[in-house]
């Protein structure tokens, strides 16, 4: 599994996983992003080009996949951001409580085996009146999301 997790995955992900109408939502929602960022399961790293460099002074960049993160880091250089790679899932965040002004999660939701423990641990580390901006693929129960 480690050369198709390494290797082909991050391709298709990279391919597969951006399609015109997503690459929309996230033009429209990760520019909302502010002051210290924490961004799950930075994949190889596609949001990075719609953070608005004048309003995130930082990106705690949560990268469990070691086949992403070449892509990811190249993805890293092309923009003005102060990126820091942590390799850990998303159920293992090791930052301060109370640290970040946004956390952003991207399709990450659905692939993290431990989610309630990560969302625990995203309320943990976003300060008070601080947001959690995320974009998941699954089927809504309200009739006027799906």
């Amino acid at each position: 599994m480690p050369f198709y997790r390494d290797h082909v995955y991050p391709h298709l992900v990279r391919i597969l996983g951006n399609p015109k109408p997503v690459q929309k939502i996230r033009q429209q929602l990760v520019p909302l992003a502010q002051g210290k960022v924490l961004e799950i399961g930075v994949g190889p790293g596609v949001n990075f080009l719609h953070y608005d460099p004048t309003k995130v002074s930082k990106v705690y960049a949560l990268k469990p996949n070691p086949g992403m993160i070449p892509r990811a880091e190249q993805q890293g250089r092309r923009t003005q951001l102060d990126i820091e790679f942590l390799d850990l899932p998303g159920e293992r965040i090791p930052l301060a409580d109370a640290s970040v002004d946004t956390v952003v999660s991207t399709f990450t939701l659905c692939t993290i085996p431990g989610v309630v423990e990560a969302i625990r641990g995203i309320g943990r580390v976003v300060k008070p009146g601080g947001q959690f901006i995320f974009f998941e693929h699954g089927l809504s129960p309200d009739s006027r999301v799906r």
